[in-house]
């Protein structure tokens, strides 16, 4: 049978010769935490752990230990200062007898609180007998990149149908139309969803739902995964991120929470409604499981013995080196019967949910054959292509569902950039000049007030969207506020200027991050302003495309965080909403250099959270030299929504 077609494996190629540049940028970065800093240097800048205290390490399955680290009760707060965040790859260092670091083993954060960060390292024979005190040095994510090269060498063998499927999503060949078949939906849809869940749900080869800010895409998902299992399909549900496969699932749930669904992953990154899900659950009573536990634990025992026995001096070496060989087989035998006892209790679900690059960490029996009737994928607009080719080699046809006009996926190489990494699968098929023939994009959108929906339907949507009758005029009055002071209720925009305040950013110490102390102060008012009108912190969120500034609010607002106030990165916020959004722009500067702000589809996230009102936080003088953020001051000035910071009461 033939392989997949030239055109297919000069795409594949490309696509290799650009993870190479991403790999060699990211290896760079790894480097450049470390090159010609000292330790202290090192961790001054929140790169390094020293001197962490192990705590606890427990087993978790398929071999991997779960590490939990403390404080050195010596140098409180320590921990704290260590910047990674849950889903951060981290190196665990050991010191040799002339206190030199080297790495032991490298691990993923899956949890962090005050004074203590969870890791689990991926094989627990590398820290089963590691010093009670080791350090932590942050890292750079490779583990993704390896899977996604196995993507492509894998897409490069594969024959038949699968070879096919691979051509149609590379755009290599194309996907038939289609059929024009009713849908007797299980769920309340509009006419408009129905249309998008029609293409999923009778699509030849592939389907594309192009889903607009608060358009229900996915609920439209959720109805397509819904009708493929009643009709006896057998799903794969995966995301770019743990956040977007969580949603999911648990929008899959609400809608039946009988079906047999099944959350891969690791049960700490995973939303807790989820954990009943997870393989570690669901597996929990499984003999093989129980079997492997216990073979864990006596190897866990042999090499804490084996360090004790190690420490007696020469004489016991012997011993030491066959206890270590003898945990490794039980390691090895707990591992096998792990992936047994997962793979059975698999075969009962129906739906999968997790992670594109996290699908090749678990148990999935391997085939000839795809061994998914449907793929799902939902935010295929933040997955990278190599990425997204894990799991069309599973499945038999395909479903896409995205928004290419908000934020792209992450690639840190310039050059990978620039040659079309970030161009993403979803992107391109959605722009294809047949694309009408198997894709759908949803218009009626049920977040956003029609004030609010004007400006990014016109510059995003080619003026297509429109606000549902039950969204388009609701406003603040109806949750109890009826006026506050930066701005009547009925003021749904408000667009705030800050030029010739003096209020200018800065770079944050010690990071290339941006920070305007003057404009936080700013938000910080029209944020107390917006409570003491009666808004709940629940309902607020502050949003800002920079790391520096979302660190200078989350200081000055902390209180108000614990109460529920949401801050977070432009990045952070997509998929999500409040009723409230204030949006701090940060840039302020004599050149008008707006950096990275300059991607218009960063600010189509950034002003399509809001529900009700959306306050915007900006120097128009600076912003102003983008197009874009032009067209919205000049939207802003047109619709009334517009004044001077110096117009605020005080």
């Amino acid at each position: 049978m033939a392989r997949v077609n030239p055109e297919a494996a000069a795409r594949l190629a490309k696509l290799s010769r650009l993870l190479d540049l991403e790999e060699r940028e990211v290896r760079a970065r790894a480097d450049a935490l470390v090159q010609g800093k000292s330790t202290k240097e090192i961790e001054a800048s929140g790169a390094l752990l020293r001197r962490a205290r192990i705590h606890e390490v427990r087993p978790a399955m398929f071999g991997r230990a779960r590490v939990s680290f403390v404080e050195d009760p010596s140098r409180p707060g320590h921990v704290d200062r260590f910047e990674v965040r849950p889903g951060a790859v981290v190196w665990l260092l050991e010191r040799d007898d002339e206190g030199r670091p080297s790495p032991v083993a490298d691990g993923v954060v899956v949890r962090r609180a005050r004074g203590r960060i969870d890791v689990v390292f991926a094989d627990s024979e590398q820290v089963g007998d590691v010093d009670d005190t080791v350090d932590l040095l942050r890292g750079e994510d490779e583990i993704t990149l390896r899977r996604m090269r196995e993507g492509l060498a894998a897409a490069e063998r594969v024959e038949g149908r699968s070879a096919r499927l691979v051509e149609i999503v590379l755009g290599a060949s194309p996907a038939r139309a289609t059929r024009a078949t009713e849908l007797v939906t299980l769920d309340a849809l509009n006419e408009d969803q129905r249309a998008a869940a029609r293409h999923g749900v009778f699509a030849e080869d592939l389907a594309l739902v192009h889903g607009p800010p608060g358009t229900g895409k996915t609920r439209v998902l959720v109805e397509v995964v819904r009708q493929c299992v009643a009709r006896g399909e057998r799903v794969l549900a995966l995301a770019a991120s743990n956040a977007a496969v969580d949603h999911l699932a648990l929008s899959l749930l609400d809608a039946d929470p009988e079906l047999p669904l099944a959350r891969l992953g690791n049960p700490a990154r995973v939303a807790p409604a989820l954990e009943q899900h997870t393989l570690l659950a669901l597996t929990e009573s499984h003999e093989r499981r129980q079997l492997a536990r216990d073979l864990v634990e006596q190897a866990f025992t042999l090499l804490r013995q084996a360090r004790k026995r190690s420490a007696r001096g020469r004489d016991a070496w012997q011993q030491e080196r066959e206890a270590r060989v003898e945990a490794g087989k039980l390691f090895a035998d707990a591992r096998r019967l792990e992936r047994q006892a997962a793979e059975e209790v698999l075969r009962t679900r129906r739906v999968l949910c997790g992670t594109l690059t996290g699908l090749s960490e678990h148990a999935l029996p391997s085939a000839d054959e795809p061994d998914f009737d449907v793929l799902v994928v939902d935010e295929a607009s933040q997955a990278l292509t190599p990425a997204l080719l894990l799991g069309v080699l599973r499945a038999r046809r395909v479903v896409l569902a995205g928004d290419h006009k908000q934020l792209p996926p992450t690639v840190v190489s310039l050059e990978a950039t620039r040659g079309g990494l970030g161009a993403t699968a979803f992107d391109e098929l959605c722009s294809a000049d047949d694309a009408g023939a198997i894709s759908h994009r949803l218009t009626v959108q049920h977040r956003m007030h029609e004030a609010l929906m004007a400006f990014p339907s016109t510059r995003f949507y080619d003026g297509a969207l429109r606000a549902h009758p039950s969204v388009a005029q609701h406003t603040l009055e109806e949750l109890g506020v009826p006026s506050e002071p930066v701005g009547a209720a009925e003021r749904v925009l408000d667009v705030i200027d800050t030029a010739g305040t003096g209020f200018e950013e800065r770079r944050a110490a010690d990071s290339d991050t941006r920070e305007n102390e003057g404009e936080a102060r700013l938000v910080e008012r029209v944020v107390r302003a917006l409570l003491a009108g009666g808004l709940a912190p629940v309902q607020l969120g502050v949003i800002t495309p920079y790391a520096g500034q979302v660190g200078l609010l989350s200081a000055a607002l902390a209180p108000l965080i614990d109460a529920g106030l949401d801050i977070d990165s432009v990045d952070g916020f997509q998929g999500r909403e409040r009723e409230v959004m204030v949006l701090s722009a940060v840039r302020s500067n004599a050149a008008g250099e707006v950096g990275f702000l300059a991607d218009e589809r960063r600010l189509n996230v950034a002003i399509t959270r809001a529900r009700r009102k959306l306050v915007v936080v900006g120097d128009s003088a600076t912003l102003s030299s983008n197009e874009c953020w032009r067209a919205l001051f000049d939207h802003a000035i047109a619709s009334g929504a517009y004044r001077s910071a110096f117009e605020l009461p005080e």
